[in-house]
């Protein structure tokens, strides 16, 4: 079971809501600097930065090798979820291996979304997502390959990466090993993903609703969920049930399928916020999965913003 390639594909298909600075801006939880452009700030939703209608999302993918992710994309595997790839090149003059691809994507609202990502062959792999509204006029592809030309990798993080997430979590003494997501996500494993184990549990936790939802929709949202998460293949849903986890409301369902053509068992919560939402995705292969799930459901309950 591809647990870990699954998140990779995962974050990269994430889009937050959508002149230039004279001086390089260190991303807070990460290990990349760059020079913005004009009238971004930093969020403070997620690691980057945050334009009228357009991002820059950075994220560091552990585990992940550089020919491995770009074969992915450069294979298909975004249009998945929602993100068609138009093209791609290599960057070069950089002080690390690096690749550009461009794409589009639809929005939650249908809005069409310009995409420029950046992989970067760093100690850890390192992603910089550009998402931008086509109707918006905010970004060339000049700006944002100029944007791409000026990152550079540090020796250490800015900050503490857990510290900044949006919430909290309490990992079980089992799971040891925390990684942030581009600032607005979490994975929790037994010990650091590696290739000679990964079949291993995990939960992740990722923002996945910018947007309000009303309640009358959850159930529509659940049923998006499953439809759009294709690298993880759910055949067999079950009823959501009604949860309260940290003072939000939401829903959470166990459901069975396939990640990378194996079998696996999940149990996965969304809770609603007045601004958008975050889903809670426990998954492990069929015979790993009971032993987990009591560690899953403690994790889950933890849950608070902060």
């Amino acid at each position: 079971m591809k647990i870990i390639l699954v998140l990779w594909i995962f974050v990269l298909s994430l889009t937050a809501n959508p002149g230039w600075a004279a001086d390089p801006v260190a991303i807070p939880g990460s290990r990349v600097s760059l020079v913005p452009p004009a009238d971004f700030v930093l969020s403070k939703e997620f690691a980057g930065l945050q334009g009228e209608k357009a991002s820059v999302l950075v994220a560091e993918i552990p585990g992940a090798p550089y020919e491995t992710l770009t074969a992915a994309i450069q294979g298909g595997a975004m249009a998945q979820q929602g993100v068609e790839i138009t093209g791609g090149e290599e960057l070069t003059g950089l002080p690390f291996r690096a690749r550009m691809f461009r794409g589009k994507q639809k929005a939650q609202d249908g809005a069409e979304v310009n995409k420029w990502l950046m992989l970067v062959d760093a100690p850890t792999l390192t992603l910089v997502n550009v998402s931008a509204l086509r109707d918006a006029n905010t970004l060339t592809e000049d700006k944002v390959k100029d944007m791409f030309r000026s990152v550079r990798i540090a020796a250490s993080t800015a900050g503490d990466p857990i510290d900044a997430l949006p919430f909290a979590i309490t990992a079980s003494p089992r799971f040891s090993h925390r990684q942030a997501l581009a600032g607005n996500g979490l994975i929790v494993t037994m010990s650091k993903p590696s290739a000679a184990d990964k079949s291993q549990p995990g939960l992740v936790v990722s923002k996945t609703f910018q947007q309000p939802v009303p309640k009358t929709q959850w159930n529509q949202a659940v049923a998006a969920f499953v439809t759009s998460t294709q690298t993880l293949k759910l055949d067999k849903v079950e009823d959501p049930t009604s949860i309260e986890i940290g003072g939000l409301e939401g829903l959470q369902f166990t459901a069975t399928g396939t990640s990378g053509g194996d079998p696996v068992k999940t149990l996965v919560t969304m809770l609603f916020t007045p601004t958008g939402g975050y889903t809670m995705v426990a998954m492990a292969s069929p015979e790993r999965f009971d032993a987990a799930l009591p560690d899953f459901r403690t994790m889950m309950a933890s849950f608070r913003l902060k």
